[in-house]
């Protein structure tokens, strides 16, 4: 049924709606009084494949600009027909959405790869990975961590998730989701951190070095285990970074993205 939904003339497939396949529809479903069993598919096929696309496209509005919605629902349709949906949930619906753009890509042959590829690729997996945020199932019940909690006991809040593109991502979505109408960006390298605070997603650019001790601290680490790794990989001077390390605390702590932990 599923596949009679989705791809009702693939005639490779066993398809009761194919061409030629009217008994088999009959079989399965009843004619009315008003329309014959061929015609109830046929409604069925338009308002599922309509929701699934409706579906995609709020996940995955970000990515509908940028590619256009006639571009973006071919790739939609191929995904949803290469993929069809297994979950009674449609927030799993594009999961794996990002990774069948990186191995469907359109220059998958070709010695030169194609920027604007590599763009739509980060943007979907971008936008599934913040809406997988948003629903995250996390305990909420921690203190935020104020500036007399030792680093031993401080961790990253649990809906926070630390990013590092090859494209300004979180500039072109923050202005996408303002309504400003971005231009799809040049490749230059960006960081950023989201955090979900009271069912509120925030995003905010980080520097490089400040992506990586985020990340070790997504890991689990405390602060003192985090900026111990940190110094060490970046052979830095201990008192130097001992003057530092106090400004990007604070600067988190303003922006809810640390926690006390035991």
């Amino acid at each position: 049924m599923q596949q009679a939904l989705l791809n009702p003339h693939d005639p490779g497939s066993e398809n009761p709606a194919a061409p030629g396949a009217g008994l088999a529809v009959d079989a399965v479903l009843h004619h009315s009084s008003r329309l014959t069993a061929q015609q109830h598919l046929l409604l069925y096929q338009r308002s599922y494949v309509a929701r699934l696309r409706s579906c995609m496209a709020q996940q995955f509005s970000a990515l509908e600009y940028a590619l256009g919605k006639e571009l973006f629902q071919a790739f939609a349709d191929d995904y949803l027909a290469a993929r069809p949906s297994t979950h009674y949930n449609l927030a799993e619906l594009g999961r794996l959405f990002p990774a069948y753009l990186q191995a469907n890509r359109p220059d998958a042959q070709s010695a030169q790869k194609e920027d604007w590829i590599d763009f739509v690729i980060e943007l979907a997996a971008f936008e599934y990975a913040i809406s997988e945020l948003f629903d995250r199932q996390v305990d909420e019940n921690y203190r935020l961590a104020e500036v007399r909690d030792a680093d031993d006991h401080i961790g990253l809040v649990p809906a926070c998730l630390p990013f590092r593109f090859q494209f300004p991502i979180n500039t072109f979505y923050t202005q996408f989701k303002k309504g400003e109408n971005p231009e799809l960006p040049f490749a230059a390298a960006s960081q950023c951190v989201v955090v979900r605070d009271k069912y509120k997603l925030a995003i905010y650019g980080v520097q490089p070095e400040h992506y990586e001790v985020l990340a070790l601290l997504a890991q689990g680490m405390t602060a003192t285990a985090a900026t111990s790794v940190f110094v060490h990989r970046r052979a830095l001077d201990t008192d130097a970074f001992a003057q530092l390390w106090p400004i990007w605390k604070q600067n988190w702590m303003a922006h809810n993205l640390l926690r006390v932990i035991s």
